[in-house]
């Protein structure tokens, strides 16, 4: 009896182990939705009507101060231009030997200019600590007006001028300047006229001597007053030709070109140089310069305007007079 009860007991815990064991055992998967290389595999499959899939980017991270400080650094940009340094022009050419012989000392020499000084007018030490200065307004007219000087030129400093009013007087013919004024005047100013008498010796190796002979008196003196507008607009107080002439016409000065003189010679010089001025800008310089070439003599209205401009000078004159009132 005894033994049944045991082989009974046994048999019904196998029973238990063996029910419990399959229990335990996990179910078999659901068929899951295939993954995206599979679908690009089955394309010949029916398509299965689906909604678009919407892809969101992720953002990225906002980076802080210092981070996109650093960053902006990293992003390459267009290269700024760079600023335009002028460039230095170099030490003008020596001119060897000795400018014409003047009357005085000869004070000093620069590269292209001998300085001489006479009685009563500026001393040898105010002329010699000012030669630096003669060559720079030299190489600054000759930069203003595209012509450069080829031979030397002597520049003397003397108290009596041959005619009452002159301040300066260029002798292009034999490469001399003369210059008028007394101890106690303004060094300045007469480095003004030094800087118009050299204009006149630009013109003649620009357009050679016996076109500036001939050259009509409103261009010739006109460019030569044109040719030293650094300074001379400056000690005007004009920030240009066409400003200068405003001033001028404000103080009652009549905008005339062919009686100008009677208003005065400065006056004259710097309505002259507005005109040259304007006709440069409007014409162009090589029209200019073919105007120049056609003087027939130092009257003014000389040079031959309806041929060179297609105008009269009359006509140019009311074109200036409106420019200039503009």
């Amino acid at each position: 009896m005894k033994r049944i009860t045991y082989r009974t007991l046994a048999l019904l815990f196998c029973g238990v182990m063996i029910v419990s064991l399959i229990a335990a055992r996990p179910l078999m998967p659901e068929a899951s939705a295939p993954s995206t290389h599979t679908l690009l595999a089955e394309s010949q499959a029916a398509p299965i009507a689906r909604a678009p899939a919407v892809v969101q980017p992720h953002p990225a991270p906002r980076p802080t101060r210092a981070y996109a400080r650093g960053l902006a650094d990293d992003v390459p940009r267009a290269p700024k231009t760079p600023a335009k340094r002028p460039v230095p022009r170099p030490a003008p050419a020596h001119i060897p030997g000795k400018g014409p012989r003047m009357r005085g000392t000869l004070v000093t020499q620069t590269a292209r200019l001998d300085l001489y000084v006479g009685k009563n007018t500026f001393s040898a030490d105010v002329i010699a600590a000012r030669a630096a200065k003669f060559e720079r307004v030299l190489i600054a007219a000759e930069d203003y007006f595209g012509t450069t000087l080829k031979r030397r030129v002597s520049v003397g400093f003397y108290r009596t001028p041959p005619k009452r009013g002159v301040r300066g007087m260029a002798y292009t013919d034999s490469g001399q300047v003369e210059v008028y004024y007394r101890s106690d005047e303004d060094i300045g100013r007469a480095t003004t006229i030094v800087m118009h008498e050299l204009g006149h010796h630009l013109e003649a190796q620009r357009y050679g001597e016996e076109n500036q002979r001939l050259a009509d008196t409103i261009l010739h003196e006109g460019l030569a007053t044109w040719i030293a507008s650094i300074r001379w607009l400056d000690q005007c107080g004009a920030s240009s030709w066409r400003e200068r002439a405003q001033q001028l016409k404000a103080a009652g000065v009549p905008l005339r070109l062919r009686t100008a003189e009677r208003s005065g010679a400065d006056n004259a010089y710097e309505l002259w140089a507005s005109f040259v001025d304007y006709l440069s800008r409007q014409y162009g310089w090589k029209a200019f310069d073919a105007l120049y070439a056609s003087g027939r003599g130092r009257a003014p209205g000389s040079a031959n305007y309806q041929r060179v401009l297609g105008k009269s000078l009359d006509a140019l004159t009311d074109d200036w007079q409106a420019w200039v009132e503009q």
